[in-house]
């Protein structure tokens, strides 16, 4: 008897587990899905489900106008957003020939300062 007590009880472990799994990952979806409706708005950057990054310019029912950087504008079902983002730009020439200018200044510095002054005495320092 204690054998089938224990199987009953397993049994209704598995099923607690199972609807427990069920519930929190339907309460993920809906949180999800409320953030995305919360992105639907005129001014916001967003990226879609495909990787396209735009600007909202305007939302009529389910479909949205994404604004690309470079000026086009696309029409995109509602479903389709993803989430807010900026976009992924990276550095510009400009940008980084100033950065390389300041790194290398920086690096002339203080290798004229650490010039002969090993301490320790060890080659790796």
């Amino acid at each position: 008897m204690p054998e089938n007590l224990s199987m009953i009880f397993l049994l209704v472990l598995m099923v607690f587990m199972f609807w427990w799994m069920s519930r929190s990952s339907k309460k993920m979806r809906e949180k999800m899905a409320s953030e995305r409706e919360a992105a639907v708005v005129v001014g916001n950057n967003v990226v879609t489900t495909s990787g396209f990054f735009g600007k909202i310019v305007d939302v009529d029912g389910d479909a949205v106008t994404l604004q690309s950087p470079s000026g086009d504008e696309t029409v995109w079902l509602r479903s389709s957003i993803n989430a807010v983002s900026d976009l992924p730009l990276g550095e510009s020439a400009e940008d980084a020939d100033d950065l390389d200018e300041s790194d290398t200044a920086t690096a002339e510095d203080s290798s004229a300062e650490d010039l002969g002054e090993n301490k320790s005495g060890s080659a790796w320092d």
